[in-house]
């Protein structure tokens, strides 16, 4: 039995190995069929900035809930409150934004115009060419503050944007924008619509 026993286990470590070396072959594989491009450095700032609005808006909301409703019970943990609140701060302001900025990439193909974000999670999209109808830039508030801009795209029967590329300088933006505008009035018209044209 511990013969067996010993067996399985090194045939789980060897299954895990093999998975792990799977794993990190496509990821690869990906990195050398896509060339990423990074956000501009900015938008970790802008992040921050957001991060730290958030957690004030927050303050300022929870801190006249507090003012009319004194206890002694509330004045005890107060100080508790206020620890937990700059610990979050924190993370979401030197945690949370700096990963965020450093995994968030996008890339321009012959096929499709792809996304990558996250923090704690990564995940990835890509919208093909052929199925965009309009990509239109984006300045907020904070964006304008930077000097930066963000990349919508929209396709057929979306009700908003598909794919949203942050964290971009103004000119790449509107480099990206003009790109796929020319993109979309380039691509040939579908073949009912011809035929219907030929008919009339």
């Amino acid at each position: 039995m511990g013969y067996s026993y010993r067996s399985v286990i090194k045939l789980q470590y060897a299954l895990y190995y093999i998975w792990t070396f799977n794993s990190d072959s496509t990821e690869e594989e990906i990195k050398m069929t896509i060339a990423w491009r990074h956000v501009e450095p900015a938008y970790q700032k802008q992040l921050q900035l957001l991060s730290l609005i958030d957690m004030v808006l927050i303050s300022a909301i929870f801190l006249p809930i507090y003012y009319f409703n004194r206890t002694a019970s509330w004045f005890d943990s107060l100080w508790i409150v206020g620890i937990i609140w700059t610990l979050v701060t924190l993370f979401f302001t030197f945690f949370w934004a700096p990963r965020r900025y450093r995994f968030t990439g996008y890339a321009e193909t012959s096929e499709a115009l792809h996304l990558r974000r996250g923090a704690l999670w990564r995940n990835s999209r890509a919208v093909p060419l052929n199925r965009i109808q309009h990509a239109e830039v984006r300045q907020g508030l904070t964006d304008r503050f930077f000097g930066l801009g963000r990349v919508a795209v929209f396709t057929a029967g979306s009700g908003g944007a598909d794919l949203s590329i942050p964290g971009l300088a103004l000119a790449e933006a509107e480099r990206i924008k003009a790109e796929l505008m020319q993109t979309i009035a380039h691509e040939p018209e579908p073949i009912a619509d011809v035929d219907e044209a030929q008919n009339d």
